[in-house]
């Protein structure tokens, strides 16, 4: 973090730009979640639980996927270090699994469907992220590879870096755009009870398989699979599994027949097979002579296809009850 973003200190700790804008981020998204959630006729004690139990399940989520992801190192320097919260290192699909999982328990708690609480999360999810990837502004992070043609070396299309004095591609731009256009399809989504929490998985889980390759930071990986892009096909498998699982009890549903559910699930496993090739295209081990801008619309293309494969295979029929 540059010396310029660092506000002012309280209590000797430096208060940032981007430290301001995260409580910012969750501000608003408090304030979206309520509203939504008197639309799903929750009550105030279940609304207010579900935001209370958020915050720091949230925060330990984000804290406890970080440090598994990192487990080696975390295992050398001495594990009594996961809990020094004030270092950093924190990972947002962690953040993810643990304000659903306050919602799952708000759910419980207020005897309320579990499906309407996430429902009403899910929009005001997708607000928060957006406004925090615009916020990585001040924090130097969501950053791609440099850019080579003049037009596009200015911001909001690019960071300029003065250590080595080049133009990178802000790659934050267009995850916080992404994120923001989910929400709004989110804000518009009038489907059977769960399917906007489910949407929500499944275009962030697609756009994060794009907008993850394309981001050269400190970001998360085992060997040379992304963190991130990994927990992405894997949250969609989920989702398709558990799909399987009740279309197996409930036959009768004509929205989609064995055979259409086979090829939603060949044309994931494909779509992310081709991603796995490309993601070694981009690193010049196989295909070389292609321009990494075709390996990244092959990316994109691959994603697009999972995506909808997932949603036809996921979603619920609009004409089946809540």
């Amino acid at each position: 973090m540059d010396a310029q973003y660092v506000l002012f200190s309280v209590l000797g700790l430096p208060v940032t730009a981007y430290a301001l804008c995260l409580i910012a981020s969750l501000g608003m998204g408090i304030g979206v979640f309520l509203i939504l959630a008197k639309k799903e006729h929750l009550t105030a004690d279940t609304a207010w639980h579900a935001v209370l139990l958020a915050l720091p399940l949230g925060l330990l989520g984000a804290r406890v996927f970080y440090c598994l992801a990192r487990y080696k190192v975390y295992n050398e320097i001495g594990l009594e270090n996961v809990w020094t919260l004030w270092n950093g290192g924190y990972a947002l699909w962690g953040a993810v699994g643990g304000a659903a999982l306050a919602g799952v328990i708000a759910a419980k708690w207020g005897r309320r469907p579990v499906s309407r609480v996430l429902d009403a999360m899910a929009p005001a999810g997708a607000l928060v992220i957006s406004l925090m990837r615009f916020a990585e502004y001040f924090s130097g992070e969501g950053i791609g590879p440099a850019v080579a043609v003049p037009a596009f070396q200015r911001f909001p299309f690019a960071m300029y870096d003065d250590w080595y004095g080049e133009w990178y591609w802000a790659v934050f731009m267009l995850e916080g755009l992404a994120a923001l256009t989910i929400f709004l399809v989110l804000l518009r989504c009038r489907r059977p009870a769960g399917d906007r929490a489910r949407l929500f998985l499944i275009c962030y889980s697609a756009c994060q398989m794009i907008l993850e390759s394309l981001r050269r930071d400190s970001f998360l990986r085992w060997l040379f699979v992304r963190v991130s892009q990994l927990t992405a096909i894997l949250v969609i498998a989920g989702l398709m599994i558990a799909a399987a699982v009740k279309w197996a009890r409930n036959k009768h549903n004509p929205r989609i027949t064995r055979g259409k559910m086979l090829l939603c699930w060949a044309a994931v496993l494909l779509g992310a097979g081709i991603i796995v090739a490309m993601e070694f295209a981009v690193d010049g081990k196989i295909l070389a002579a292609w321009p990494n801008w075709l390996d990244y619309l092959v990316i994109a293309l691959c994603c697009c296809g999972i995506g909808y494969a997932a949603s036809r295979a996921v979603l619920s029929n609009p004409k089946e009850n809540d």
